[in-house]
């Protein structure tokens, strides 16, 4: 191998590991201010009780008076860089990070402040477990790649010796060369193969695919060739879906409501699903009260709440299997059941489900109950699970009823 091609070689490793490595900072940042805008919510919410119902809360607590003063509300935590914290606050509410610490604050009327901290390691506690596998993610691509680099170059530096030597005795020229080919096919293999171990995160995966496919496509001819095109379109399809989960689980829901026949909308999108390899042997039934006619919603929203239950349910059956489908009016909710015959959930993994990136399929992103749970939210509804851990799996999707007459 001549040192202009090693050096070329060794780039390009570089950059794929830099770029691994950007991804894996970009996802822990993004899953961060995720956690931060969590906690602002929920803690401003305990803080509107505290200045409401005079409530008490168990984190430290402090009044900020219009002189810019800070009070302890309760037991007295020393404070550090007090004035930073004071320049901090504006009048909307919100929070921020300060030294391991994140603050909370909520204006007051009269032009003071209630303020709350955290420990910041206690905020985003719960994307631990995330941020150490893309730790560990990035940890994998940059061995295998340096493993990787080490063995093409010394299988090229082989094959290049052996072409070398068998120019000077013709009776090894054709043993040499296939020698030569059979490195070269498995260093071909390898190369997928190594692509496809290092890349555990749902996004690499297709990348390493597409990009390992279409490096060797312009080489390819006949069978070979028809093979390599099958990979590009099969793996941009799987791409674009990863994508369009990240983007539907990104954007908060802001459903346009409006009157639609329940029923109809419920039927199509499970002609659609009937298409996909995941329902050609699950027999779908419908058990639908007549008695509904119209529900307030998003159309558009709730169809890809029914596509993502629908299709997970799919799935847990592999296949094949009934998947029971009902509709009925409980008081001031209208409910929306899919029950399938899977192989049940565990009671403990109930909320978990919902969590983002959570899955235990193979495939998909981990992404589909969680966005299917905050459309409903945004609906006003909430989603329950019920399960024998065995054999079936139920998902209620419950909605208000907006028009009582």
């Amino acid at each position: 191998m001549s040192l202009k091609r090693g050096l070329r070689f060794l780039a390009l490793m570089i950059l794929i590991f830099v770029v691994a490595v950007l991804l894996a900072r970009s996802s822990i940042l993004e899953l961060r201010t995720k956690a931060e805008e969590l906690f602002v919510h929920k803690r401003l919410a305990e803080l509107r009780e505290v200045a409401v119902e005079g409530r008490s809360l168990q984190s430290p607590l402090y009044i900020v008076t219009p002189k810019k003063e800070i009070r302890p509300l309760g037991k007295d935590f020393p404070l550090k860089g007090i004035q930073d914290i004071l320049e901090s606050l504006s009048p909307n509410p919100g929070g921020f990070r300060r030294a391991g610490v994140f603050w909370v604050y909520l204006p007051l009327e009269n032009g003071g402040f209630l303020l709350s901290s955290a420990p910041y390691h206690e905020v985003i506690a719960w994307t631990a477990g995330f941020e150490a596998r893309e730790t560990r993610n990035v940890i994998v691509v940059m061995v295998a790649f340096g493993v990787f680099t080490i063995v093409w170059m010394w299988a090229d530096r082989r094959a290049l010796m052996a072409v070398q030597k068998a120019q000077m005795v013709e009776e090894l020229e054709k043993k040499v060369h296939e020698r030569t080919e059979a490195l070269k096919r498995m260093n071909r293999l390898a190369r997928l193969g190594e692509f496809a171990a290092s890349l555990a995160h749902e996004v690499r995966n297709p990348l390493g695919s597409l990009v390992t496919a279409a490096k060797l496509l312009p080489d390819a001819t006949g069978q070979d060739q028809d093979d390599l095109a099958g990979v590009i379109r099969r793996e941009s399809a799987r791409l674009d879906h990863i994508l369009t989960d990240f983007l539907l689980f990104s954007k908060d829901p802001h459903p346009t409501i409006r009157s639609i026949l329940l029923h109809p909308l419920l039927q199509r999108t499970l002609e659609g699903l009937r298409r996909s390899k995941d329902f050609q042997n699950v027999k779908v039934t419908y058990r639908l009260d007549p008695k509904i006619k119209e529900i307030a919603c998003d159309p558009e929203h709730l169809e890809q709440v029914f596509w993502n239950i629908a299709l997970n349910g799919a799935q847990a059956m592999e296949g094949k299997g009934e998947l029971l489908i009902s509709t009925r009016r409980h008081s001031r909710w209208m409910e929306i059941s899919f029950r399938d015959e899977g192989s049940g959930i565990a009671p403990e993994k109930w909320e978990q489900i919902f969590e983002p990136f959570y899955t235990d399929k193979r495939r998909g992103t981990g992404l589909g109950l969680s966005i299917a749970s905050r459309i409903v939210e945004a609906h006003g509804g909430f989603i329950q699970v019920a399960s024998d851990a065995r054999s079936w799996s139920l998902f209620t999707i419950s909605l208000p009823v907006l028009d009582e007459s």
